[in-house]
């Protein structure tokens, strides 16, 4: 009795470990990929620590700053770095679209902000594409001023508004 009940213990315990590994959780709409994250989410933000999920999908952002001399659209090495990131993440899976949104603070004219910020997220994808992600796969769009994330009125503000946001597509 004892050895039967002791085996029906051990049976059980066995049964709930095997039904708890293949447990996921999965948020609305999420998709889960191959390696149990929440459709390479924890990819992401094992290289770019601000990446978080957001309606369109998986969003991060590079600092302007970073990215780019001032009042310049030609890539830094430190830009280059951190673009080989997403070119390695992109090239891992080529079915994911991205968009890439260009951002400037509010000094100057709006109309060379929006420009500059066109010609910034067109270099992201420039350099995208010569790391071989196809064109096809990369939309961009310079919203210049017009969407800023903090107040343009401290220097602090504006550098957080010099960005270049970018979103791999659901």
């Amino acid at each position: 009795m004892k050895k039967l009940l002791v085996l029906s213990f051990l049976a059980g315990v066995f049964t709930l470990n095997a039904c708890k590994q293949q447990q996921l959780t999965i948020l609305p709409g999420a998709v889960v990929s191959k390696d149990g994250t929440d459709d390479g989410l924890k990819n992401v933000k094992t290289e770019f620590n601000d990446a978080s999920r957001t309606d369109e999908g998986i969003k991060f952002s590079l600092s302007s700053d970073v990215l780019f001399p001032t009042n310049s659209s030609y890539l830094t090495e430190k830009a280059k770095t951190e673009l080989n990131k997403l070119v390695k993440i992109l090239n891992q899976d080529r079915s994911k679209k991205i968009r890439v949104d260009g951002h400037t603070d509010a000094t100057g004219e709006v109309n060379y902000n929006v420009w500059l910020s066109e010609k910034r997220a067109a270099s992201v994808k420039k350099y995208l594409e010569d790391g071989g992600v196809t064109g096809s796969r990369i939309t961009t769009k310079g919203l210049g001023p017009n969407k800023p994330i903090a107040d343009n009125k401290t220097a602090d503000g504006r550098q957080k508004n010099r960005r270049v946001e970018i979103i791999i597509l659901n």
